[in-house]
């Protein structure tokens, strides 16, 4: 199948490429990168600190977001140069070209609309690193240690419409949430069983089986960025967004 992955450029997309590119080496790739996630705006100091991070670690890894799509066969392609309208025509003929059968959305930053969801034979499926309908939006994790749930998971889900998290659910996987871990370690430690489920997902597709998806159930939430305030109260509690310490913890997972 020809399968355009559209990532951003943060760690969580980095761990999913590097468990993902050897596994769908079947199938032809090519990677769409987002700069960010949403609108420009003001982001509090600790999370542009957990940025900071973040792309700290990305840099000191074995393989660049370059050498991940040199793995694939391909090179990163974007959309900043087009001030980030992936739905114009420009935007949408870039996608077009890669003729895809499927298109697998991963932390993508930016919005896609109906032209764009109609183009691949077998959809738009999403990995959302939060438990729907509970957890829409950005950092569900941040939100579920926040609620001192038992459990974080991943949802696989279908993009239908240009909402957020909202379409038809494939599957879930639930992990124990431990508060004793940092927020970033938390979410990192979703993609292994993340990433299973879109193997899953594909390999299904590849054998001629039908993905049956269902609608999401219970009540839905929807959380952008945590404010000042908030990231105060989540600090108060004990809670870390990330802890240099735990840099072993993540280098396992990204082996």
């Amino acid at each position: 199948m020809n399968i355009t992955l559209l990532t951003n450029r943060d760690l969580a997309s980095h761990l999913a490429l590097s468990r993902l590119i050897s596994r769908l080496s079947d199938h032809n790739l090519t990677i769409f990168m987002s700069e960010k996630v949403g609108k420009q705006q003001y982001l509090p100091p600790p999370l542009l600190a957990l940025a900071e991070f973040e792309q700290g670690i990305i840099t000191a890894s074995d393989h660049s977001f370059d050498d991940l799509a040199a793995q694939a066969g391909c090179s990163i392609q974007g959309f900043a140069d087009i001030d980030n309208r992936v739905n114009s025509p420009e935007g949408l003929a870039r996608i077009e070209a890669t003729e895809p059968d499927l298109i697998l959305s991963i932390r993508f930053g930016l919005i896609i609309k109906e032209q764009v969801i109609s183009l691949p034979t077998y959809g738009v499926i999403n990995l959302h690193s939060g438990l729907l309908p509970e957890y829409r939006g950005v950092m569900a994790t941040f939100r579920a240690m926040l609620d001192h749930r038992d459990e974080i998971g991943s949802t696989l889900h279908f993009i239908q419409n240009s909402g957020i998290d909202n379409g038809d659910v494939l599957s879930i996987a639930k992990i124990p949430l431990n508060l004793q871990y940092s927020y970033l370690l938390n979410t990192l430690r979703l993609y292994s069983a993340g990433c299973e489920q879109i193997i899953d997902a594909v390999t299904g597709l590849q054998q001629g089986d039908e993905l049956h998806a269902h609608p999401q159930l219970g009540e839905a939430s929807y959380y952008s960025f945590p404010d000042a305030p908030t990231l105060k109260a989540f600090s108060d509690r004990g809670y870390q967004l990330f802890d240099a310490s735990e840099l072993h913890a993540i280098k396992q997972l990204q082996c």
